[in-house]
């Protein structure tokens, strides 16, 4: 048996994308070919596995990687040679094999159903976990979605199976960007369709003309999808006066993105439930007028206008009047639920909500006049 001290040592990097892993095919030799294994190579005189792993995976498929971490054991190759994994995550290029003739990448459901070389089996399931933490994804606003491949996994509640059957049924109506139900993971967690795209920072920008129309145009739709959508709930949205339908409740530029002005994708459809037209339009337009913070009156009345042309329902007047109503709904259910120990509107209390929303809708009511006042007749 070889000694411990001389064994040489052969580095796999474990390369992580958007919570998938990247498998290589072996092509030769012929004892190995079609097996699967983490890209790599042996550590040379005087390089750490890190160094070894860098160098190897740029030589083997042409791109550059950063090592973030490693897992913990070795198993043998040989008796003079033993495997070592590290963490890594891609900076540059796309890989491209020259040693391999495959390369793929793969997420946590994927892993077994690869013929793997034995001495990257045992590391299987520590990879599996780590996979299957994904990638935590930007917007939303109660957080916790990850994004793993072409899909977003989120955690579930007694709302789930009443927002599941309403996403079945705009996908058969043909609504498009909204996410498609694939299941539940391993984890109990929801799995849903991944929508590629940019989420508007509104604190920091507006949202143009083009997009103020594509969402109310999309709202419009999304609304004539769902009139004949009965479902008994039970829903996680606060009760309305009159609901009229089931509604998104959150179209914000935190649950929404965009190519350009082009919508393509509408998110967590998490408080989903009986509302109101007036009521998803008021709340669009604190969000994304927007009105929750200061801007020209004559600004603001212009885009209300937008906003209710696009939609072709209610006024810009009645939008606008409706929003401290729409706002006051979700100062008291945020409230409620933090006081009943909602995890979940705990990450909203430690943004400081609602008091927040609270001081925003207080300025709003100092400004309505102002705004009524630049409206068309």
């Amino acid at each position: 048996m070889a000694d411990p001290a001389t064994r040489r040592v052969v580095v796999g990097a474990a390369i992580i994308r958007h919570g998938r892993l990247l498998a290589a095919r072996r092509a030769t030799p012929e004892a190995l070919a079609r097996r699967w294994e983490l890209p790599g190579g042996k550590m040379r005189a005087g390089e750490d596995a890190a160094a070894a792993a860098v160098r190897e995976v740029r030589e083997e498929l042409g791109c550059e990687i950063e090592v973030t971490g490693h897992l913990e054991g070795e198993q043998p190759v040989r008796e003079d040679l033993v495997l070592r994994v590290v963490l890594a995550g891609l900076v540059s290029g796309e890989p491209t094999p020259s040693e391999h003739d495959i390369v793929h990448w793969v997420g946590p459901e994927q892993l077994d159903g690869l013929a793997w070389l034995a001495p990257d089996l045992p590391f299987l399931p520590a990879l599996r976990e780590l996979l299957l933490d994904g990638e935590r994804l930007a917007g939303g606003n109660l957080g916790g979605a990850v994004r793993i491949g072409r899909t977003v996994r989120r955690a579930t509640g007694p709302w789930t199976p009443s927002v599941h059957a309403l996403l079945d049924h705009v996908a058969h109506r043909g609504l498009a960007c909204a996410p498609r139900v694939l299941g539940t993971d391993v984890r109990g967690r929801e799995v849903l369709s991944y929508l590629p795209g940019r989420v508007v920072d509104v604190d920091h920008e507006l949202m143009s003309e083009g997009q103020l129309v594509a969402l109310a145009d999309w709202a419009r739709r999304m609304h004539g999808c769902v009139r004949d959508f009965a479902a008994t709930g039970p829903w996680r949205f606060w009760d309305v006066e009159h609901p009229e339908l089931v509604a998104h409740n959150d179209l914000a530029p935190y649950n929404i993105c965009f190519e350009g002005d082009h919508l393509v994708g509408v998110f967590d459809w998490d408080l989903a439930g009986p509302s109101t037209p007036l009521m998803e339009l008021s709340h669009l337009a604190w969000n994304c007028v927007p009105l929750f913070r200061r801007i020209d009156p004559g600004l603001a009345a212009r885009r209300l206008e937008v906003l209710a042309s696009s939609y072709a329902g209610p006024s810009a007047r009645e939008i606008l009047r409706a929003v401290p109503v729409r706002t006051r709904v979700a100062i008291d259910g945020i409230r409620a639920e933090i006081a009943a120990g909602s995890t979940d509107f705990a990450i909203l209390a430690a943004l400081g909500e609602p008091e927040r929303t609270e001081a925003c809708l207080a300025d709003l009511t100092t400004r309505i006049p102002s705004i009524e006042r630049e409206l068309s007749d």
